[in-house]
């Protein structure tokens, strides 16, 4: 990417507008949190829950995530796409999978906090964000790799969850969705159809209800005919995430590895 480009792309981050206001907490990339405290350690056993829809729900998906202390969560999506864990002590980031019944589509999704991890075509492309964010330049960290990273340095898993942090890389996704329905949508016709995506990763939600209403809308341009993401929408939130700073790392300070 030349220094064009990336100007355009931090441009495009940036230009947060109306999009962003719905977003609660901070703004920007590269907020550190205290990393004194190991987050690491885990907290008491809790259940994780969550849906797994492309706006059509994915009854009989295979929900799989790791956490930050290498605490692994499953699930099976039941007949309206939702899923609840057995409840075992977690520290975060968790991220990982969901498999359809079928094989496709597969869905990642990532759990800054709280209890509520949905996956969707959304929350891939917010993982997208964070793998890219998470390696210099125009490197990405695989899933395993950032695994991996996340569960042998708890300087970077605290940073990857401040909540700057998550509000920059959930602004990348919109930002994206926002520029693929500008070529046929309105300013204000695209406020409504993202009213209800702020936490899209992290709100709970049935079928029928504001945010699957988000995914219905979106589907045309984020997704191919058979739910899957389309590659130019994953390539945009790369070049978008790349100009993100990394989160700091405990190897080398505010540049991480």
């Amino acid at each position: 990417m030349n220094i064009f480009s990336k100007y355009r792309a931090a441009a495009s981050v940036a230009s947060i507008g109306v999009i962003l206001s719905l977003v609660a907490c901070g703004g920007g990339g590269g907020g550190s949190a205290d990393s004194t405290a190991n987050p690491n350690a885990g907290g008491p056993p809790q259940t994780v829950s969550g849906t797994v829809a492309k706006g059509a729900a994915l009854a009989g998906a295979a929900v799989s995530m790791t956490c930050a202390n290498g605490a692994v969560l499953g699930g099976t999506t039941s007949a309206t796409g939702g899923y609840t864990t057995a409840a075992v002590s977690i520290a975060y980031p968790c991220i990982g999978t969901a498999i359809a019944a079928g094989g496709s589509p597969s869905y990642r999704g990532v759990m800054f906090s709280g209890g509520v991890a949905n996956f969707s075509p959304l929350t891939d492309m917010l993982v997208q964000t964070v793998l890219a964010a998470s390696a210099t330049g125009s490197a990405s960290l695989s899933l395993t790799e950032f695994v991996t990273k996340m569960s042998t340095d708890a300087t970077f898993s605290t940073n990857v969850s401040a909540p700057a942090n998550v509000t920059a890389f959930r602004t990348v996704v919109l930002n994206t969705i926002t520029k693929e329905l500008s070529a046929t949508k309105t300013p204000a016709e695209i406020t409504l159809i993202l009213a209800a995506a702020a936490t899209f990763d992290a709100t709970p939600f049935v079928v029928g209800s504001p945010l699957d209403k988000v995914l219905d809308n979106t589907a045309a341009v984020l997704q191919n005919t058979d739910g899957t993401i389309k590659a130019a929408i994953l390539t945009s939130v790369k070049v978008a995430a790349d100009v993100l700073p990394v989160p700091p790392s405990k190897g080398t300070g505010a540049t991480g590895t």
